[in-house]
């Protein structure tokens, strides 16, 4: 059997490199195996890249992580398009935090500023942002601080970083990083069409997942409303509710808004670089997976766009997942002959499921 391998990562477990790597090892003793990760914008984008151009050189440095601690990371760089690809989870990541040191009101983006100022000072004409599975939820104003937008409050004092300070926001002055970026086009790959305020936006749908509590959670939003005020009186940007801006903690609603980023969508950006069905109509079966299947799966993510591709070409799929949400399954896509197994269904719990993913996913891979 041919089988066409397109794994997302099972965030906070196994990267999608990993992922392809489990599979294709246990797959390839009895079948034929392409495989190749998969990544929206969140965890994974740098590796995505990097298997897109061999040749692209990993930068090393340091920079803030979510909690403004000096740790280390990197991003991916094409010398010859002078190209710089950041991935955010790398930076401020969620997938690595510890429990105890969320901080959803404090934490913030500044260290995925330093990186772009980075790629920036080495001569970069093009930066490639991947947004998602970040800890913070500042939309992107930590960032454009370390870039050098200026966010005060009303008697001009500036703000200190983090999203609970938004609420105090008066004015944003972002001429500085603007002078600073001419010349230099950033994008905004979107794991989510989530726009940034409202029920399906930044705080509501993706703050608990970042420690924020019920009462955090209505701070957060009351935020950034400030925030999408101070945006569009200084730049005339609606970050608010366009499409997108919620990514990553609405990181994207900063580059899109104070930085002119141009936003696009994960899926879209995979359909874009990656021959999906013609690699489809060549396999016997496509496997996808990510750690959850839920609603978020069907606002743009990497493997929906896997799925989309087995649709169009007639295919069966399968579906990895640490768990699922059996109303979602109903909402993929229609005439798909897809079957799905759930780690949650072979482990004793979350945590085993987490720690052992690899075991379970070899079980699985042994009855194909």
């Amino acid at each position: 059997m041919n089988i066409l391998l397109l794994p997302n990562s099972f965030k906070g477990s196994l990267s999608a490199r990993q992922t392809a790597r489990v599979l294709a090892n246990a797959l390839q003793k009895k079948h034929r195996v392409q495989a190749f990760v998969l990544s929206d914008g969140g965890d994974g984008f740098t590796d995505f890249f990097h298997a897109l151009h061999p040749a692209a050189k990993l930068i090393r440095l340091r920079a803030k992580n979510a909690f403004l601690r000096s740790a280390p990371t990197s991003y991916l760089w094409l010398e010859k398009q002078k190209t710089a690809v950041v991935e955010t989870a790398r930076i401020c990541g969620l997938g690595k935090a510890d429990k105890k040191d969320l901080d959803p009101l404090g934490a913030s983006s500044y260290g995925v500023g330093e990186v772009i100022a980075h790629a920036v000072s080495r001569g970069a004409k093009n930066i490639y942002v991947g947004l998602g599975g970040v800890a913070c939820n500042d939309g992107g104003a930590g960032l454009a601080r370390a870039l050098g937008v200026k966010f005060l409050d009303k008697t001009g004092k500036e703000l200190p970083n983090g999203a609970e300070p938004l609420l105090r926001l008066a004015r944003i002055l972002p001429s500085e990083a603007r002078a600073r970026l001419r010349g230099v086009k950033i994008y905004a790959v979107a794991d989510v069409t989530n726009p940034m305020l409202g029920p399906k936006g930044s705080a509501r749908v993706f703050g608990p997942q970042k420690g924020a509590s019920p009462s955090q959670v209505l701070l957060l939003e009351k935020a950034l409303r400030a925030y999408a005020r101070a945006v569009k009186q200084a730049t005339g940007k609606d970050i608010a509710h366009t499409p997108s801006t919620a990514a990553a903690g609405a990181l994207c609603a900063g580059l899109y808004g104070l930085l002119d980023a141009s936003i696009i969508l994960g899926a879209d950006f995979l359909r874009a670089h990656l021959p999906l069905e013609k690699w489809a109509k060549k396999a016997d079966l496509i496997i996808t997976s990510e750690g959850k299947l839920d609603s978020q799966t069907l606002y743009g993510k990497a493997p929906l766009a896997a799925l989309n591709a087995a649709a169009r070409c007639g295919k069966p799929a399968l579906f990895l997942c640490g768990t699922c949400e059996e109303k979602i399954v109903k909402k993929l896509p229609k005439n798909l002959d897809l079957k799905i197994a759930c780690l949650s269904d072979f482990a004793k719990d979350r945590q085993d499921s987490m720690q052992n993913a690899a075991k379970y996913l070899r079980l699985i891979a042994k009855n194909l």
